[in-house]
């Protein structure tokens, strides 16, 4: 599989680079510090997705590719941890933001079960926590949907945080204030465009997919 998908020389692949850059536009996401256990922290914006656009613009296979970029980005920082700590880093974390999240993403649902089954059969045990904040009124029949996808090791991962101050609250007793956004109770100054971490780009008037998609 790693040989098929080219995985060893994916974090070095112009085109792939270029892909990643144009997707954080219709997703917001970065690969954002550490967890307080070390775990390399990748967030993602997921509720303001752009679905028509990311159907419209990417196909399937070029975001499969984007998807195994993260993965391979994850582990390559557990490795660069794990040598500056003098100890194994090897599952990582992500935090999916659901705030804005409509229920046109069920079009995308079969991108995101193609992608759990990479992570659950490519790479086993990677996950150490996986956080949804800011669930919307849809949450639980989304969750009804895609619950199924899940293994019972991977679904044990599965925090769901109510939205309120209590996300930064659950948040921080995972990840040190330095290494969160302030958008969910952090202090990162680290960042080159913070407090903003994770920028959304601006579409400006061009509305009329989302108009479409209500």
């Amino acid at each position: 599989w790693r040989i098929d998908n080219k995985v060893d020389s994916i974090l070095e692949h112009a085109p792939t680079l270029s892909q990643v850059d144009l997707v954080r536009r219709v997703l917001p996401n970065a690969l954002h510090g550490y967890t307080k256990a070390h775990r390399p922290l990748y967030i993602e914006k997921s509720g303001l997705i752009r679905v028509n656009k990311i159907l419209n613009t990417f196909t399937q296979e070029e975001l499969i590719q984007c998807h195994i970029y993260w993965l391979e980005a994850n582990c390559q920082r557990a490795r660069e941890r794990s040598q500056q700590l003098g100890k194994h880093v090897e599952t990582f974390a992500t935090i999916l933001d659901l705030r804005g999240c409509k229920w046109n993403i069920r079009k995308i649902l079969h991108l995101y079960k193609q992608c759990l089954y990479i992570d659950q059969n490519y790479y086993p045990e990677r996950l150490g926590q996986l956080f949804f904040v800011n669930p919307p009124a849809i949450f639980p029949a989304l969750w009804d949907i895609v619950k199924h996808w899940f293994d019972p090791v991977t679904k044990a991962k599965i925090i769901v945080v109510k939205k309120g101050s209590g996300t930064s609250t659950l948040l921080l007793q995972h990840i040190d204030s330095d290494q969160l956004p302030h958008e969910y109770g952090g202090s990162c100054n680290s960042c080159s465009t913070a407090p903003n971490c994770i920028p959304v780009y601006d579409w400006g008037k061009d509305t009329a997919d989302d108009e479409q998609e209500e």
